[in-house]
């Protein structure tokens, strides 16, 4: 399973598109605003490519792709620090030779006006907002990283994305004004396009990218193939909510949209298909039940502020225990016992050790005000009060009890906030240490079995070989096909042989699943590309997904002649990748080196072969051929029909049969004295065809199961 890195904007990302990469690949999510969890084969680090743990994340992974999506996608104004981000990113992808790096950014990057200069020459980019400048120099930057260090990059430009629950991004805000019955604002003109991509799209594009290995550096425009406009948009949503204004901003759009993505297609086989402005009231409908329901209540709200420690309640208890503190002070400051009691004291220590510094100051402060009115009351002439230092000492007193209490409880709550930070740093990276342990030790794993099923692939390739050194070509079909199906594990392969002139595919031997299914023979000029590609010594791969078409096809020559071909019809999807296409490759050649050896000596023992002037084989050799028929319609690969001829003057029928019977069928000698028509790849059912032409030579003959 390939790993890849997913960094920058993620927040942007919702669950479906981790959960459909997770289907193929094992994703790494890395970003400061993600919390750390694991889900399945998405892991979650809270780092940012500044860190040295990012860095770290390169030397515990293998990544095949890095998909790092800007902070300009979806209308967006970009996020503090992202070219410094990309820029971290591209220069660890260089070093840790990954094998490209696909930029997520938008089509608001294309929305400016080249000035041209004297020779078609582009001087220069007039853009008409700033993010579509950062935007473009944000792709600047990864076509410079690719040409100085050969990094393979590819460049998406995204219009607007929508998922299941749309909270957040460009519709989702819109949704959000229906909801509360505000204006709506749409950043361009009426007749301006706009276009909508689903996530579920999007994964399937960043799935095939990720799979393809041909490809090459480029930039594209991601569409959904719908043309819409803001005026249609408008008008979507005037029918969720009739009453709606929507203004427009009228800025002006001169992106170079495509209508389809023709591109992404002919490259990726990717093809959209999901219309979101049909699916607009669906959406909506959506977003009202996942994200407004979660909106508060007056109870949520009361009961958030009455569980905040440093809201108003805080001061509210400070006032009602000052009045209480008070009142105890009024009816017990007269009683005996209580008189070498100081309760306002006693008030601000409470204050200061509960809340801190702030609240017992504020508390000193009102039992000095109290003390002053006091002191008033009784008949204390200010100026006699503010003069005489005597009087000083209680206020005095007040402000030190809240001030040494309150920093005793702010100086333990600061020990406590840091070491529950510093805890939290050490969990989190042990944790990190864990998970790099971890992986480290699946990735031992996984290795290890790579090395061995590469080992073992020697031993199989070997193996191949022993079985197809042999000197009998009907052999060499069936255990060509039988070592393809074993090595390449696939079971829809079919060997095709060619007659001289080019013009004519005859089936030699298939997959059992694909008897019934594929014609007796073809014409090659109606193959299309396939039989050109095949003719240039290419592997033919079927990248537009032509339906009836084979994944795979290639060619066995024979001095520049087209001799033979074998082709793959379904494959899985990890099985579109270079490295099967490169195990086809060898297995075919393999199949080339024996089939023409057989060939080869087929052409220097012909008197061995063949009775004399005549196209009969010998006895043993026909006892051989049709010894591997039998196999292959017994392991049903192929058919055959075996018909005995009364006339046994071998010239006669050699030269009765020798127009009407295919190069791929056989005359012998059995055992018995008789001569014996071989007809491949027909049955019973087929034998018809077969009849007619045989009856034409006016030689009596029988359709028998067996020699003698």
């Amino acid at each position: 399973m390939k790993d890849i890195l997913v960094t920058g904007y993620n927040r942007i990302i919702k669950e479906i598109l981790w959960s459909d990469l997770a289907k193929d690949f094992r994703v790494i999510a890395a970003d400061r605003e993600l919390p750390r969890r694991n889900d399945g084969n998405v892991r979650f680090y809270s780092i940012s490519p500044e860190e040295e743990a990012f860095r770290q994340l390169f030397d515990v992974y293998s990544f095949s792709a890095i998909f790092f999506i800007s902070g300009y996608v979806d209308g967006g104004e970009g996020f503090y620090g992202e070219m410094n981000d990309l820029e971290k990113v591209l220069l660890e992808a260089a070093h840790a030779h990954v094998d490209k790096v696909v930029i997520l950014s938008s089509i608001e990057s294309m929305n400016y006006v080249p000035a041209i200069g004297t020779g078609g020459i582009e001087l220069d980019r007039n853009f008409y907002q700033a993010a579509s400048l950062r935007a473009d120099q944000l792709e600047e930057m990864c076509r410079f990283f690719s040409k100085t260090m050969s990094l393979k990059t590819v460049i998406l430009r995204l219009p607007y994305l929508t998922n299941s629950c749309n909270d957040g991004n460009f519709l989702g805000k819109l949704f959000r004004n229906i909801y509360e019955n505000k204006k709506s604002l749409l950043p361009y003109r009426e007749n301006d396009r706009v276009d909508f991509i689903s996530q579920e799209d999007l994964a399937e594009l960043l799935r095939r990218i990720v799979e393809e290995d041909e490809d090459e550096c480029g930039s594209y425009f991601v569409s959904s193939g719908y043309r819409h406009t803001y005026g249609d948009l408008a008008a979507v949503l005037s029918s969720l909510s009739p009453g709606l204004r929507i203004l427009y901003e009228n800025k002006a759009d001169v992106i170079p949209r495509e209508d389809y993505p023709f591109e992404l297609r002919k490259i990726y086989g990717w093809i959209p298909k999901e219309d979101v402005m049909e699916q607009t009231a669906w959406l909506y409908e959506l977003f009202c039940k996942k994200v407004m329901k979660g909106k508060r209540s007056l109870r949520d709200w009361l009961e958030k502020l009455l569980n905040r420690q440093e809201g108003i309640f805080k001061y509210v208890e400070l006032l009602v225990v000052f009045l209480f503190a008070e009142l105890l002070n009024h009816y017990l400051g007269v009683n005996v016992y209580f008189r070498f009691v100081d309760i306002r004291l006693f008030f601000i220590v409470i204050m200061g050790t509960i809340y801190g510094m702030r609240t017992g100051l504020l508390a000193a402060l009102l039992e000095c005000i109290a003390l002053f009115v006091q002191y008033l009351g009784i008949g204390v002439d200010w100026t006699l009060l503010f003069y005489n230092v005597e009087n000083w000492i209680p206020f005095m007193i007040y402000l030190m009890a809240g001030s040494v209490t309150g920093y005793i409880k702010n100086k333990k709550t600061e020990e406590i906030k840091f070491s529950r930070e510093e805890y939290g740093l050490l969990r989190d990276k042990y944790l990190f240490l864990n998970e790099v342990y971890r992986s480290a030790v699946e990735n031992k794993g996984e290795y290890k079995k790579q090395i061995l099923g590469f080992k073992d692939s020697f031993g199989r390739i070997f193996d191949a070989v022993q079985r197809l050194d042999n000197i009998l070509p009907q052999s060499i079909f069936m255990e060509a096909l039988l070592t393809m199906e074993d090595i390449l594990e696939n079971r829809s392969i079919a060997i095709y042989s060619v007659d001289q002139y080019e013009r004519f595919g005859r089936l030699v031997v298939c997959s059992d699943q694909l008897r019934t299914k594929l014609p007796k023979s073809m014409v090659l000029e109606e193959s299309g590309g396939l039989f050109e590609m095949v003719r240039e010594r290419k592997i033919y791969k079927n990248t537009e997904m032509q339906e009836g078409m084979p994944v795979y096809a290639s060619g066995i020559f024979r001095e520049e002649k087209l001799v033979l071909f074998v082709v793959i019809y379904e494959v899985n999807p990890d099985q579109y990748g270079m490295n099967y296409m490169n195990i086809f490759r060898i297995l075919c050649g393999l199949v080339q080196t024996s089939f023409l050896r057989a060939l080869d000596y087929e052409e220097l023992a012909e008197e061995k072969i063949y009775y004399p002037q005549t196209n009969v084989v010998r006895r043993e050799r026909f006892m051989e051929i049709l010894a591997v028929q039998s196999e292959m319609k017994e392991k049903k690969i192929a058919d055959y029909v075996l018909v005995k001829l009364e006339e046994k003057e071998r010239h006669k029928v050699s030269d009765s049969l020798s127009r009407i019977i295919r190069a791929a069928d056989v005359i012998g000698e059995g055992t018995d004295g008789n001569l014996y028509v071989l007809l491949t790849q027909v049955n019973l059912e087929s034998f018809h065809f077969v009849e007619t032409r045989l009856a034409g030579t006016g030689l009596s003959y029988q359709v028998v199961e067996k020699v003698g």
